[in-house]
């Protein structure tokens, strides 16, 4: 019988990490380096063994590097909109190939690790949506033998939210801190729930300090650094009650904080763990009882549609039904719904703002469907993304059985909330 894994993988430019669901500790559990136990952050890079044939990843194509002869590959991130080819052993590969072996070679390396293993749900987070990056992984699928809904993709901001309400329920009474301190600088994230609320709602504030807070700033001033993060922490502390902080990122690697710990743990529990984001990718590749918050609660983030897009029946009642529903990302957030034209040829789209609850409504008039009996038109409505804000309806003509064939024609309404 085969061991069948969640897995959550945290896919960054320098490093990448994964994380397994644990069935007996009921929780995620990280995955170490095969050479190095004590590490789980794996390095982006790859090299090739003219000796053995074979190609290495992460810890393991470190240690080869310096013990076979063969090519090092690195700066597969930074490269990726490269049009230039690397030769190794004799190909060519292009950096969007060498990305998509990385991120394979990355996952095989832990399933090697068992006789039998498959992948039940595999979610990849990244740091932000890239559209490139998104395309790739969007094929990642056919490349791993699995079917397309094994694999999703998602951001280190809906990860953190998905650690973060899975963790006891104390930890979030109130507003909730997050600060991720990456090689490019510094984000604060605030988590305020609004539990007295219809809906019940989560909004996330973001703050970008950046310039003010980044690794390349200070360099080996990490008592300055200390003192730039105390005045933020106490800054940020004083806007809302807060009942925990997070921290995460590299820039948290090293024991630096003096000044700044004493300002973050006053009257709050204070938590440093650089495989949030795994672990967070991990809870959602389980879904079911650790989705629960998303299910109760509207979330508001920079990346999440903030309405419902549907249509009205027209009736008595003024019945509305949705095509898809507001509080996720942006690029997740997908609706289908087919209707039967009823002695009409117009379709009336509503758009209902959650936090709000205002509506608007536009009125699409479908051209050009041949006359057909009462009944025997049937449309499909699509919604399509291209920002939080901003997207389509796409309306196409699907006939009506063999009867009435469908012309084909697709009608696009662009829609800017």
């Amino acid at each position: 019988m085969a061991d069948v894994f969640y897995i959550g993988m945290d896919l960054c430019s320098d490093f990448t990490q994964l994380s397994y669901y644990n069935d007996i500790k009921r929780e995620p559990e990280s995955v170490s380096q095969l050479n190095n136990k004590e590490t789980y952050l794996m390095p982006n890079i790859l090299f090739f063994s003219t000796d053995t044939e074979h190609w290495y990843v992460g810890g393991e194509a470190s240690e080869a590097r310096f013990n076979e002869n063969g090519t090092v590959v690195d700066g597969i991130f930074e490269n990726l909109e490269n049009n230039d080819t690397i030769t190794v052993a004799g190909k060519d590969y292009t950096y969007q190939e060498l990305f998509m072996m990385m991120v394979k070679l990355h996952i095989d390396s832990f399933l090697y690790r068992y006789e039998t293993a498959e992948i039940k749900k595999l979610v990849i987070s990244v740091d932000d949506y890239n559209p490139l990056i998104f395309r790739l992984l969007g094929r990642l699928y056919e490349t791993m033998g699995v079917s397309k809904e094994t694999i999703e993709l998602t951001s280190h901001l809906d990860s953190g939210l998905y650690y973060i309400f899975n963790q006891p329920s104390e930890l979030w009474n109130n507003s909730v801190a997050l600060y991720d301190y990456s090689a490019d600088g510094l984000n604060y994230y605030r988590i305020d729930i609004a539990k007295n609320r219809d809906p019940k709602s989560i909004t996330v504030i973001h703050e970008d300090y950046q310039e003010q807070m980044s690794l390349s700033k200070y360099g080996n001033d990490t008592y300055q650094m200390d003192i730039d993060f105390a005045k933020i922490a106490e800054y940020e502390g004083k806007k809302a009650y807060i009942s925990a902080v997070f921290l995460t990122g590299v820039g948290f690697s090293n024991k630096w904080m003096k000044k700044s710990t004493n300002v973050l743990c006053q009257g709050r529990r204070v938590f440093v763990g650089q495989n949030i984001y795994t672990k967070g990718a991990c809870y959602r590749a389980v879904a079911g009882e650790y989705r629960s918050f998303y299910d109760e609660y509207f979330i508001e983030t920079k990346e999440n549609v903030l309405a419902d897009i549907g249509i009205t029946l027209m009736d008595e009642k003024d019945t509305f039904v949705p095509i898809i529903s507001g509080g996720k990302q942006w690029y997740n957030t997908y609706g289908k719904l087919n209707v039967i034209m009823d002695d009409t040829d117009k379709i009336t789209i509503v758009y209902k703002n959650h936090k709000t609850e205002e509506e608007k409504r536009e009125t699409v008039r479908i051209h050009g469907l041949p006359k057909r009996p009462n009944k025997t038109t049937k449309l499909s409505l699509e919604v399509e993304f291209e920002s939080p804000k901003e997207g389509a309806v796409i309306i196409k003509d699907m006939g009506f059985g063999k009867l009435f064939p469908t012309t084909n024609k697709i009608y696009r309404k662009e829609f800017k909330l």
